[in-house]
């Protein structure tokens, strides 16, 4: 039975999200402002791109610093306080700017603290999570970067009607908040405990424990059996040196590697960030001319948004990875198709002079409405399947000596993609139009079919349990393999009655004994059976084995 209390410390960290949404959302709106416009001279196209960008750069920088030179030295908790300092430095910075060029530097620094939380946020949750629960865990956090993207569009709605510079400025200051909040929380949330292991405490990552799943009682059957697991992965890990960048990329750990680095690079290419970062143009482009009514449709759309994605948070352990992938990948490139065909067929471009957009006006009225019912539908289908599995999947397929850098890189990815993404795409909402959402059409099924042939899935496996997912003698079409698709433990074991897994070897032999106490050094093993996987295939082979501790 889950403890309540355990959703405490997975939604604490989660602020960061907010203070990340609050950023996507909040550059949409501001962009859109006749008063950010006429204050910063009419920037082009390709200028509204970069300091849309701008952040994103900071935050592919960001993360790839923080996978290869903190996360592992400071902890995650101090690597998190770290990133909130940054953050809200960034946005003092965007806030107090009199030109471009403080505009650009703010939001780059802005991206670096951003870089740092984003990946370092939800690599704390998934080894502070237990299995049961996990990518809900992890899940709260987009739900936070959703709801920080609602509370950016209304917030840009309501300041719109200033008619000075402090339009904007409060749109980007409010945001603040977010990144002061996660600071101070993070003072009093303990460290991973899976780190404390690493780093040879093993008395600190107990209590850590104890506080987490029941109570502060280091004595739990389900302590003593998540503890085992963890330090007995750990210490097996430690006979092999740390993976190298090139290792990871190239070398033994490439197919999970570039799962991780895929699933990023599938989400950002939905197109979901550009209807997150350019949503006020698109539904002007979809007939609405007004910017106020534009940007009323977009607080509608984070509605929308934030709606649907509490389903998939909320289910996403018993729906699993693999399918909601599968299924969103179809729908939303349904969506896309639904649009492009109608701005192709039924609009009439029209250049506007002062968002340097091209619009279309419909022959009809119901031609613009099914559009921008489209867009909905669209963010409806992502939110319930892609929005979350992006930041759950990844930090959940590494093992703890990768997972800092491997997590770092795959971030790096969203990061990367998005910034051309945010670049370019004002430029070809005016050059391309309608084709661009065929584009995305494309994608959508492309990642669809991807993810059928080669993901595995990871819901309901506690992480020191995934490397078996990945042992040499398995296929990498994945959707041959019933035992790698399927939701729920490789292994079963009780781990509420002080079953584990305790040795873990290079042939797929593990040693499932149930504990004692394991950090007083007393016996810890009894009733102790090898347990040998046969990569694969659905079959476990059992001998009886001597008690371990």
């Amino acid at each position: 039975m889950v403890r309540k209390e355990v959703y405490l410390y997975g939604i604490a960290p989660c602020t960061a999200g907010l203070a990340f949404g609050y950023d996507t959302g909040s550059m949409s709106g501001i962009l859109a402002m006749p008063q950010f416009l006429i204050y910063f001279n009419h920037p082009s196209n390709f200028l509204q791109g970069g300091i849309t960008a701008s952040i994103l750069a900071g935050a592919f920088v960001g993360s790839l610093c923080t996978g290869a030179f903190l996360a592992d030295r400071l902890g995650r908790r101090k690597t998190i306080l770290l990133g909130s300092a940054i953050f809200t430095i960034g946005i003092a910075i965007s806030t107090a700017a009199n030109c471009v060029a403080a505009l650009v530097a703010g939001r780059v620094i802005n991206g670096l603290g951003n870089g740092c939380l984003t990946m370092t946020t939800t690599m704390y949750q998934s080894e502070i999570a237990p299995r049961e629960i996990r990518g809900r865990i992890i899940s709260i956090f987009q739900c936070c970067v959703n709801f920080g993207i609602l509370v950016a569009f209304w917030i840009q709605y309501g300041t719109s009607h200033i008619q000075s510079e402090a339009s904007w400025r409060t749109a980007m200051g409010l945001q603040m908040i977010a990144t002061v909040t996660l600071h101070i929380t993070m003072w009093f949330m303990p460290e991973s405990p899976r780190w404390l292991v690493q780093k040879d405490r093993q008395e600190e990552a107990l209590q850590v424990l104890a506080r987490v799943h029941s109570g502060g009682d280091v004595n739990d059957p389900y302590v003593q059996a998540e503890m085992a697991e963890i330090v007995a992965k750990i210490t097996f890990e430690k006979t092999h040196p740390p993976p190298s960048y090139f290792d990871l990329l190239l070398g033994t750990h490439k197919r999970r590697m570039w799962l991780g680095i895929g699933v990023q690079f599938w989400q950002s290419m939905t197109g979901i960030n550009v209807i997150m970062y350019y949503a006020v143009f698109l539904f002007e482009q979809a007939g609405l001319g007004k910017t106020s009514s534009s940007l009323l449709a977009n607080g509608l759309q984070g509605v929308v948004l934030n709606l649907f994605t509490y389903p998939n948070m909320y289910y996403m352990d018993t729906w699993g990875r693999r399918w909601p992938m599968v299924i969103g990948g179809i729908g939303m490139g349904i969506a896309m198709m639904v649009i492009g065909v109608l701005m192709k067929t039924t609009g009439n471009p029209v250049y506007d002079p002062l968002t340097q957009k091209t619009n279309f006006n419909f022959s009809t009225p119901a031609a613009s409405h099914t559009v921008i019912a489209f867009v909905y539908i669209y963010v409806a289908v992502f939110a319930i399947t892609w929005a979350c599995v992006a930041w759950v999947y990844p930090p959940e397929i590494f093992s703890m000596s990768m997972r800092s850098r491997a997590t770092s890189m795959t971030t790096a990815t969203n990061w990367f993609v998005n910034f051309w993404f945010g670049l370019y795409i004002p430029t070809a909402m005016k050059e391309i139009s309608w084709k661009l959402y065929m584009i995305f059409m494309s994608l959508c099924y492309l990642m669809s079919i991807v993810i059928f042939l080669f993901y595995p899935e990871s819901a309901g496996k506690t992480l020191e349990e995934m490397d078996f997912l990945f042992t040499k003698g398995r296929s990498i079409w994945t959707f041959l393999d019933r035992e790698a698709t399927k939701i729920g433990a490789l292994f079963e074991r009780d781990l509420a009655h002080g079953e584990a897994l305790t040795v873990f070897d290079e042939d797929g032999m593990i040693l499932k004994a149930k504990t004692g106490n394991i950090v007083e050094g007393t016996d810890s093993a009894i009733e102790a059976e090898y347990v040998e996987v046969v990569a694969g295939t659905n079959q476990e082979t059992t001998t009886s084995a001597p008690a371990k501790a």
